[in-house]
Parts: C-alpha cells; sequence; structure tokens
C-alpha cells in the first residue's frame, strides 16, 4: 500500500483542457428546457405522491445547474464536488421565492407565496440564467457520465429505508428490532471501507457517506407524530405561520426564526410547488439535503488527501453528536450545506476569478441569510485568516491574499449586517450577547467546581450540569420573589406537602460495567486526542516547507477555527450564544481534513506501519461511532436514544405525539392576550410547533412561582411520567410534576389521555 502525495484536485489532471466538442446551442440547451418544462407539467400533478417524489430532486438539481451555467463554472469543477449543484439551486430558489414575495403585493397579489406566482417567477428566472448562459463555452456543461455511476453501485441506500422503517415501527409501539439493526449496519459500512478504500472507490465511498447520513438523521427526524428536536418546533410554526398567510414580511424583530429565508421561504416555495406538506419537508426533505454535507467534506478532503483519509474525514464527522443534533435546526442544516461549498469555492483556482468570486458571494449571501451562527463563525474564520495569511506569506509559499477569501468576509459580513438589522430586525441575539460580555464578560469555565482542576473543567467544557430540586426550588422562588413582582403564588405554595423532589429518568440496568465504562472513557479519549491531532496537523500544514498551496491555505483556516472552538470551549458567555457542540462539527469542516492529513502523515511509507496506524484508525472510528449512534447503550445498558427505544431521557424531551399537538393547539387559542402560560423546558415544545405562545412562556412549574391567574400546559411526560423538566443557570432540573398541587389550586379544563391544561 502506498501514500498519496497531496494535490490540489485528485480528481482533475493537471492538465486538464475542455474536452467537450463545441455543439449546436439548440443542442446544449435542450435538456434544461426539457427539465423546466418537466417541472411545469408535474407541478399540477402534486395530489399524486409519485409527481412529489419527482419534484423534489428537480428541484434541488435543475435550477443550480443552469446558475452554474451562467456563472461559467467548468463542468468538470462541478462532476469534482457535486455539492455545487444543490447549494446553488438553493441560492436561485432564495432568489426567486424572495422576489415574488416582495414584487408579488406591488402587482395586486396579496398571497404571493402561492403555487402559481412562485412556479412563474422560478421558470422565468431559470430561463433567464439559461438565456444568459446560451454563449457561455462548451466546457460549462456538466460531464453527466462521470457523474452517474452504475446501480450496483446505489447498494447503500437501502441503509435508509430501513432506518425509516425502524423509527416507524417504534413510533407504532412495536420493538427496536429494524431501528437496531439501521444503526449496527450503518456503523459497519462506516468503519470497514476505512481499510477497503482503495478497492472502492470514489462514487462508492460517496454513496455510502451519504446513506449512512441519512439513515442516521431519518432515524431521529421521523420518530415522534411532530417534529422532533428543539429549535425545529419554533421553526415549524414559523413555516406553517408562512404557508397558511402566503406571504413572508421582513421585520421580525427579536425573531431568529422567522427572519430567516431557510425555514420560512425556502421550503414554503418547496412545499407550493411539490406539493409536500411543511411537516414532511422538515422531517424528510431537508434530512435529504443535510445527508449532503458529510459528502461535501469528502470532496472538499480529496483536494488534500487520498479517498481513504478523506472517507474518515467525513466518516468522523458523522460520529459526533451534534451531526444528529443538527437535524432538529432546520436553519442550520442549509446553512452547512452552503458552508462547505463557500469554503470549497474560496479555494478552487480551477474556477476563473470572475466567476469564482461571483459564486463565492452568492454563498456568503445564501448562507447570512438560512442561519446567523454559521454565518457569524463564517465572517470570524475568513477575518482573522485574510491577516494571518498575509503574514505568513512573507516566509512561506502562499499568496498575500486570496482574494475569494477576501469576498466571502466581505460579501457574509455585508449580507449579515444589512439582513439582520434594517431589513428583519432580528439581531436581539447579538445585543443580547454583546451585553452579556460587557456585565459579565467572557465567563471563563463557568461550570468549574470548587477544588476540581483545570483540566478536568477543561473536558467537562460549558455542557450543564445536574442540581436537586430542593435547590432549584429555593434559588427560583428567590428569583421570582425578587425580579417578578407580578406573580403572585397561592397561600399554600410554600406548604412542605408541596414542596419539589427529584425524578430522575429510569436507565436501563448496564450489563457489563467494565466495557461500558472502557468505551465511555475511549470515546473522551478519542475526541480529546483527535483535537490535539488535528490542531497539531493544521499548524505543520502551515509550517512545512513541501507542502501545496491549498494545503497550506486549508491550514490557515483550520488555525483560526482550532482558535475560535477553544475560545468557545472556555467561554460559557459564547458557548450559551452557539453551543460548542455545533461550532465544533462547523470546525470539523477543516479540522477533519487537517486530522487524516496528519494520521497519513503518521503513517508514513512502510507498509507495516500503514497497516498498524489503519487498524487503530478503524477501531477508534469504531468506538466513535458504537457510542455516538448510542449503539452501546442498546447493547450494554445505561440508557439510549430515542432512535432506538420508546424510553429514555431523550423519548421523554422531544418524543411528540398527536394529542400534545391537539392540546397545544387548543390552548392556544384559548388564551387571551396578557394572560400567562405555564410549561416546563420541554412541553414548551409542543406550544412552539402549534402557537407563538413560547415567545411569552414561563418555563419554571413550581408551586411558588406559579401565579393566582394563569395556565398550565402538562405534556405527557408530565402527566403519564409525573416528571418535569428545568433549565436554570445552565443547571438542568428533572422534578416531580407538582400534579397534586395542581389539581388543589386549579381547574382541569383540557384532558385528552396524555396531556392537559390547568387554568384558574
Amino acid at each position: 500500500m502506498t501514500t498519496m502525495k497531496a494535490v490540489d484536485r485528485p480528481s482533475v489532471s493537471a492538465d486538464w483542457a475542455p474536452r467537450h466538442a463545441a455543439a449546436p446551442v439548440r443542442a446544449r440547451i435542450r435538456g434544461h428546457v426539457v427539465s423546466l418544462g418537466l417541472i411545469a407539467l408535474l407541478v399540477p400533478l402534486t395530489r399524486w405522491w409519485a409527481a412529489q417524489v419527482l419534484l423534489v430532486p428537480l428541484l434541488i438539481i435543475a435550477p443550480g445547474v443552469l446558475l452554474l451555467r451562467a456563472l461559467r463554472i467548468p463542468g468538470e469543477v462541478v462532476s469534482s464536488f457535486p455539492v455545487y449543484v444543490p447549494a446553488a439551486s438553493i441560492i436561485v430558489l432564495f432568489g426567486s421565492g424572495l422576489a415574488v414575495d416582495i414584487a408579488g403585493p406591488l402587482a395586486g397579489v396579496a398571497a404571493p407565496l402561492r403555487t402559481v406566482p412562485l412556479l412563474v417567477t422560478l421558470e422565468v428566472t431559470c430561463l433567464a440564467l439559461l438565456v444568459a448562459s446560451v454563449n457561455a463555452p462548451p466546457d460549462v456543461a456538466i460531464p453527466w457520465s462521470s457523474v452517474a455511476r452504475p446501480v450496483r453501485l446505489a447498494w447503500p441506500l437501502i441503509l435508509p429505508v430501513i432506518a425509516a422503517a425502524g423509527a416507524l415501527r417504534l413510533n407504532s409501539g412495536h420493538g427496536n428490532d429494524v431501528a437496531f439493526i439501521a444503526v449496527g449496519a450503518l456503523v459497519a459500512v462506516l468503519v470497514i471501507p476505512v481499510v477497503y478504500a482503495a478497492r472502492l472507490g470514489d462514487a462508492a465511498l460517496q454513496v455510502i457517506l451519504y446513506a449512512a447520513s441519512l439513515a442516521l438523521l431519518w432515524s431521529n427526524s421521523l420518530r415522534g407524530d411532530g417534529l422532533y428536536g428543539f429549535d425545529i418546533a419554533t421553526e415549524y410554526q414559523r413555516l406553517q405561520q408562512t404557508i397558511l398567510t402566503g406571504t413572508w414580511h421582513a421585520a421580525h424583530p427579536n425573531d431568529a426564526y422567522g427572519a430567516m429565508l431557510s425555514v420560512t421561504v425556502l421550503p414554503t416555495e418547496i412545499h407550493a410547488l411539490s406539493g409536500v406538506p411543511g411537516l414532511l419537508i422538515l422531517k424528510v426533505v431537508y434530512p435529504v439535503i443535510y445527508a449532503l454535507f458529510p459528502v461535501a467534506i469528502f470532496d472538499l478532503a480529496r483536494r488534500v488527501v487520498s479517498s481513504r483519509w478523506a472517507f474518515l474525514a467525513a466518516a468522523f464527522t458523522i460520529g459526533q453528536y451534534a451531526f444528529t443534533e443538527i437535524a432538529a435546526v432546520a436553519r442550520q442544516e442549509i446553512a452547512l450545506v452552503l458552508f462547505v461549498p463557500l469554503i470549497a469555492a474560496m479555494l478552487d483556482t480551477w474556477i476563473q476569478r470572475r466567476s469564482r468570486w461571483a459564486l463565492v458571494g452568492l454563498l456568503a449571501a445564501a448562507m447570512a441569510v438560512s442561519h446567523y451562527s454559521t454565518t457569524y463563525v463564517a465572517i470570524t474564520l475568513c477575518g482573522i485568516a485574510i491577516p494571518l495569511q498575509f503574514a505568513l506569506s512573507w516566509f512561506r509559499e502562499i499568496p498575500r491574499i486570496t482574494g475569494a477569501v477576501a469576498v466571502a468576509f466581505i460579501a457574509a459580513l455585508a449580507s449579515a449586517t444589512i439582513w439582520y438589522v434594517p431589513v428583519t430586525s432580528s439581531d436581539s441575539h447579538l445585543l443580547r450577547v454583546a451585553e452579556t460580555v460587557q456585565v459579565q464578560g467572557l465567563d471563563l469555565l463557568p461550570n468549574r467546581a470548587p477544588g476540581s482542576g483545570l483540566l478536568a473543567a477543561y473536558l467537562q467544557g460549558n455542557t450543564k450540569t445536574p442540581m436537586s430540586a430542593a435547590r432549584y426550588e429555593q434559588l427560583v422562588s428567590l428569583y421570582y420573589s425578587g425580579n417578578k413582582p407580578f406573580i403572585t403564588p397561592f397561600s399554600n405554595a410554600g406548604l412542605s406537602r408541596y414542596a419539589l423532589h427529584d425524578s430522575p429518568v429510569p436507565t436501563p440496568p448496564v450489563k457489563w460495567h467494565a466495557g461500558y465504562g472502557l468505551l465511555g472513557v475511549g470515546l473522551l479519549v478519542i475526541e480529546q486526542l483527535a483535537n490535539v491531532v488535528a490542531a497539531v496537523g493544521a499548524l505543520l500544514m502551515v509550517l512545512r516547507r513541501k507542502t501545496s498551496v491549498i494545503t497550506r491555505q486549508v491550514g490557515v483556516l483550520a488555525l483560526v477555527t482550532t482558535l475560535l472552538l477553544t475560545v468557545i470551549r472556555f467561554s460559557g458567555t459564547l458557548a450559551a450564544a452557539y453551543g460548542q457542540e455545533r461550532a465544533q462539527l462547523q470546525g470539523l469542516v477543516l479540522l477533519s481534513i487537517t486530522l487524516c492529513w496528519a494520521i497519513r502523515g503518521l503513517a508514513g511509507g512502510w507498509r507495516s506501519r500503514q497497516a498498524r496506524v489503519l487498524a487503530v484508525t478503524a477501531a477508534c472510528l469504531a468506538v466513535v461511532l458504537a457510542n455516538t449512534s448510542y449503539l452501546v447503550g442498546a447493547v450494554l445498558g445505561g440508557g439510549t436514544s430515542a432512535s432506538l427505544a420508546n424510553a429514555g431521557a431523550a423519548y421523554e424531551y422531544f418524543y411528540t405525539s398527536t394529542p400534545e399537538l391537539a392540546s397545544a393547539q387548543w390552548l392556544g387559542g384559548a388564551v387571551r392576550p396578557g394572560q400567562l402560560v405555564y410549561a416546563d423546558e420541554y412541553g414548551q415544545l409542543r406550544l412552539a410547533a402549534v402557537t407563538g405562545l413560547p415567545d411569552g412562556l414561563i418555563l419554571d412549574i413550581t408551586p411558588q412561582t406559579l401565579n393566582q391567574h394563569a395556565w398550565v400546559y402538562a405534556s405527557r411526560t408530565n402527566i403519564i411520567n409525573r416528571r418535569a423538566f428545568a433549565l436554570y443557570q445552565n443547571h438542568s432540573v428533572t422534578y416531580v410534576f407538582p400534579v397534586s398541587f395542581l389539581n388543589a389550586d386549579y381547574d382541569l379544563v383540557y384532558a385528552d389521555g396524555s396531556s392537559e391544561v390547568f387554568h384558574w
């Protein structure tokens, strides 16, 4: 086995020249006209599921191909980085949807985000792009023969089907056998190719990555009757509001959800044109798009390392807890699928300067209107990388300034400033962070216990730590009495029989303590060692003399990423603004490459050493995937995720049933302006999905914080499991739901067997 020297683009020859013979204009555009005509013909047929299945991929592919042609992006470049196509389609859908939303009312169309106006605008936009690309050189034609692969390579796509079946069986109350098989299979198909990558080829590896990603995502997103996760509940409410009104208004003060086109205009347009319900767009279609994220990392890594190590970089990214959690943040799903092509375009010297800058600017702007935190990280990376690269260029071979990086920085910063401040007025999240920093600074390692070491505090990070119910009740009561004078508790609230008691979520007993503990410690060691190796790899990429320019540029961006992630891990203020796990996932776009570049260098050129390094690497990946997919918990006990069980903490937090949504919707219609509404930390998700109540919700359901004149929403977990959850000052609390107090002082005004509403 031999190692591969780093090259700028492994899939493109250095002496590449256009190989497409000149063709008549009519022949070149015929396929694009057919795709646009097919969209127009299928839209009226969306009552049938077959039309929906065809329209979704058409909308994700056809507009993007036309935009890339109009920008004169070479077809060979697109075929080597296929995620450019869906990213470009998102840009076109953003643009056409926003255009009709603005121009529609001016033309007398009260609800412009409906099927006919959206279809007309999209077709006109695509035809304009087609006209603009008529005189494009022949080399912009995508060599589809090199993209299309034999059917035999599609076998991994059975994995998402099995995962979906497993999730639906669990929803129906059946066992977890199918779900367990799906998770076990996806772990296997991500570990085995690390050893046999050279025999499989890039196409097979890309399909495996996509199939495993989608299987993991669907195994979670398809759980429950509603949406599975936290942010996505509020995102769904904003989407439904946009679908129902048929319009999107720019002004969204203090609303970082409704201000993002990724959860308003884009899914509304997909719904209107494909007929797919809004709920399924977020549960099914968005994971289909987000599953391209690891594939994009693989294609980006292939410019620096060989197929095996590029696959490992992408597989390691899939093996992060945050990878699945992002499926519950629809805005970031779209933003990350734009972020990787943005990095790729910034470093892609195979695109002419004007076309490259235009593509980078459009990707940066689209990212800014998709998710604010992803954009802030991108702005920081580019802003620091520019002066760092300039300084490095004086003693290493690297351009003084990469124009595309500067364009990305300017475009992202300008788009964010304009969109978040004057257009949507949704910059309150940034103002809150600035105010917090001004008041309490960076709040370094806020969870560090007295007497604990710095290393232990760092390894724990800025994660939530548990607090007892009694301590929580004492602190929250003092806080309300001093800061919320409008709350008037009942006279019997302080009685001892109503005192809060802990109620931990039951977990299955561990069957093999030694193995369970070893795998848990192994995960911690591997992740922290990976962080160190990735940082060292980034430094070596920058300082070594015999490295390619693109390798050095990746190293510069990775060094900045390391610095940013270190600051976020130490700072409680920044971690609260942007969770460190999600920041880590975005950072792995670059750090996973430097990690695998360093491991490849460690393997060296000796076959025996390569074999040992490869075996250890594959074993480490297996440990990571077994833990983060919760396979360890399912086999050895100790608790698992809702993707593998109808019990446990995640199940009680996020699994949503139809009766819960019905009671939440009833409450939303019954509450009058000015009335107080209470729900616990996770009960609020049911209200967020179908009402606008969470904007003024009170999340502390304790006898001494409940107002005499209020509504109280109780979820399935509150009523059936008699358990409630709270977050207080970055501490988690799990306590017995005070149903006896509620029955004594409130009237039960709604009940459906699994959720209830109280009112006084």
